[in-house]
């Protein structure tokens, strides 16, 4: 009876901890997501795109929208001290571009400046400037001119196929911060281009917003950067 007993306590002992078990893999799964890189409907169900073997494959639309479209910046992130602020992250050791990051108020749109001409970002070759070449190649802000963003800083600058600079990034995210913060908001925004090994053009765009003294604005997406033979 005594060796029954151990032995019904051990069998016991098993199932708590396989019951301990399952409950930390479920929370893993909640919080950091089974697949992050599964698309639904038209949609990614993840919240940060790590690397561009995490994002979207192209399908044929300019962009998608990535966590239902809906931002996932932490509290810190969106803490609003008074004062806008423009972060550019250091080129990479290819000399590409990383991110920008950005709390954008009213008084600075307008304020950013074009893109210089003396400037080649990675992948930079001059092409046919014209409406019939799907393959121009424009150098890209990270953060808009008409968003306070400098065409000065090599940093902010990166050669984007012109579909994917206007009208994809246009109206995926810059038109729509563009309307908040003339409308007296403020905005958190953050943008970053995703390389694929080493590869001097980016595969696209990772770009959030969220407007942080009101909810006009809230957005996650993914812009493709790719060659588009229509252009409206």
């Amino acid at each position: 009876m005594a060796k029954r007993k151990t032995s019904g306590k051990h069998k016991l002992l098993r199932l708590l901890l396989l019951f301990a078990w399952f409950l930390i893999l479920t929370w893993i799964e909640i919080h950091e997501g089974v697949d992050p890189n599964s698309i639904q409907d038209g949609r990614t169900n993840t919240s940060v795109i790590l690397s561009a073997d995490d994002a979207p494959q192209y399908t044929g639309p300019d962009f998608l929208e990535i966590n239902g479209g809906k931002s996932t910046f932490d509290s810190s992130e969106l803490h609003f001290e008074g004062e806008g602020w423009i972060r550019y992250g250091d080129l990479d050791e290819l000399n590409r571009v990383t991110t920008m990051d950005a709390m954008i108020t009213p008084e600075m749109y307008q304020t950013g400046t074009d893109a210089d001409s003396s400037i080649l970002p990675t992948g930079w070759s001059k092409s046919n400037q014209n409406d019939s070449n799907p393959k121009q190649l424009n150098r890209g802000h990270l953060l808009a001119d008409v968003l306070g963003g400098s065409g000065e800083d090599w940093r902010n600058l990166v050669t984007l196929y012109r579909n994917a600079n206007y009208p994809a990034m246009y109206f995926a995210s810059e038109f729509i911060v563009s309307e908040a913060i003339q409308s007296g908001s403020t905005v958190r925004y953050r943008v970053t281009p995703l390389f694929k090994d080493d590869e001097l053009i980016c595969e696209g765009l990772h770009i959030m917003a969220k407007s942080v003294n009101d909810d006009s604005v809230d957005l996650n997406v993914y812009v493709f950067n790719e060659p588009k033979d229509a252009v409206d």
